[in-house]
């Protein structure tokens, strides 16, 4: 075990104050939740280096996971939604890591980092980060309730790998259909299922329609159109539950209209490398399939010896601190938080995630400072999905909207969320050039891991 700088005595070269009378605040994770956290500390304690302010995340980028559809069909470069976890840190130290364990009662996180990229058996070094306050935004992972044969054979959308090897995909699948002579095989590339009524799984089944569509028109002739089947599937009885039912048909109607499947009440039970198998048992020849269907706390949250929700999220007061640990809060997706205004709690979304940081934050600087916490009490000003090429449907402020203009707000709302000016700028951009241009069908191939692990799923098809 090695402890870091911030767990042993130095002094500050601006300060002279030693390390050890300082009141160290440590964050786990650099998604929305964390990053509103460090914004909003470090501005209050810009100048203040009794404060020690840490970040850990296993990235060292911040992703804007809105704008991942837009990855898949094209219309947004992939480094354009992604800012360095360093942009944000002013006077924070930051790590990339591993998070292994987190204790309590000792007041530490161990993390690890890995040594060297090239050699076969990968070194790990563990180190010990000492806190006086903790905070847990940790996220969620892809939850497939489980069934270990959905984990293999589909293609997930949680993070930038997953939008790069999914666009990789689809193009391939495109490529092989055009030189396919067999009639029923050529159909199984040109079927897509994407699996998740929600947000997620609509967003994701729009922009992967457009681009199939798009890019035979524009670049595959020798593929029938008729041949594109793209398939929502999903467990409840209406997309988009979150949204009024005329909303959600709204939303159904225009899938439709674009050419989109749409399967309710009949979820996957089972996947292999070339079928999808619903719970009817209505079989779906694929090559292709898109899990959107949930999240789960990942394992190290889940492990924590404190108290959780059924499916394993930190049950936290009204305050978000963690129920039984002073000093410790948590929010976001890992975090089960009561809404009073629905007595269920608080969707897994980006709004939710950052409106609670705000109050972890204020929370803490009042617990440092001294002052009064506020309670977390929330109700969302508004909801918006993107449902295909320059359609929408949300709700904004209780007014119900769709079709262009809701697409128009959506896209501004998340413009204005982007964390930099020239993040925006950028994405403006990639939004201009895609009215003008087709679209861009160019594959690369970059065998990382999970490429690796795409590509196998293509030769099993092919093989069998």
């Amino acid at each position: 075990m090695i402890y870091l700088s911030i767990a042993h005595v130095e002094k500050s070269e601006k300060t002279n104050i030693e390390v050890n009378d300082r009141q160290r605040i440590l964050i786990l994770g650099g998604g929305f939740a964390g990053i509103e956290v460090l914004r909003r500390l470090e501005n209050k304690f810009e100048n203040d280096f009794t404060i020690d302010i840490s970040m850990v995340s296993k990235d060292n980028f911040f992703l804007f996971t809105p704008m991942l559809p837009e990855v898949v069909s094209g219309n947004i470069e992939t480094r354009h939604i992604v800012t360095p976890v360093r942009a944000f840190c002013k006077r924070a130290r930051f790590y990339e890591a591993t998070i292994r364990s987190i204790n309590f009662q000792k007041r530490q996180v161990t993390i690890s980092n890995k040594i060297g990229t090239k050699n076969e058996s990968t070194n790990w070094h563990d180190h010990i980060l000492d806190y006086d306050y903790l905070v847990i935004a940790l996220g969620g992972e892809t939850n497939f309730f489980g069934m270990d044969d959905v984990r293999k054979y589909s293609y997930t959308m949680k993070s930038l790998g997953d939008a790069i090897v999914l666009r990789n995909h689809v193009i391939d699948m495109l490529e092989q259909a055009s030189i396919e002579q067999d009639e029923d095989l050529r159909k199984s590339l040109m079927t897509f299922v994407v699996v998740g009524g929600g947000f997620a799984g609509v967003e994701t089944v729009g922009e992967l329609n457009m681009l199939v569509r798009d890019a035979i028109r524009d670049f595959y002739h020798d593929i029938d159109i008729q041949d594109i089947r793209v398939v929502l599937v999903d467990a409840t009885d209406k997309v988009l539950p979150e949204v009024s039912d005329n909303l959600a048909k709204f939303a159904t109607r225009k899938l439709k209209d674009s050419g989109i499947e749409i399967i309710l009440n009949n979820p996957v039970s089972s996947a292999s490398a070339s079928i999808a198998k619903l719970k009817d048992g209505t079989s779906i020849e694929t090559c292709t399939l898109v899990w959107a269907g949930g999240v789960t706390p990942e394992k190290i949250v889940k492990e924590l010896q404190c108290e959780h929700d059924r499916g394993g999220r930190i049950m936290v007061d009204e305050y978000l601190v963690v129920k039984g640990f002073d000093g410790v809060y948590a929010h976001g997706d890992c975090a089960s938080i009561l809404d009073s205004h629905t007595g269920r709690p608080y969707p897994p979304t980006a709004q939710n995630a950052v409106e609670q940081a705000k109050v972890v934050a204020h929370n803490l600087i009042s617990e440092i400072r001294g002052g009064g916490k506020v309670s977390f009490s929330y109700k969302s000003r508004g909801i918006m999905a993107q449902i295909g090429k320059r359609k929408g449907v949300g709700m904004l402020f209780g007014v119900k909207t769709h079709g262009l203009l809701a697409w128009m707000i959506w896209r501004t709302y998340y413009l204005s969320r982007l964390p930099t000016s020239e993040k925006k700028l950028r994405v403006v951009t990639d939004w201009f050039i895609d009215l003008f241009f087709k679209p861009d069908v160019t594959r690369l191939k970059t065998f990382t891991e999970s490429q690796a692990n795409y590509i196998s799923k293509s030769v099993d098809v092919i093989s069998k």
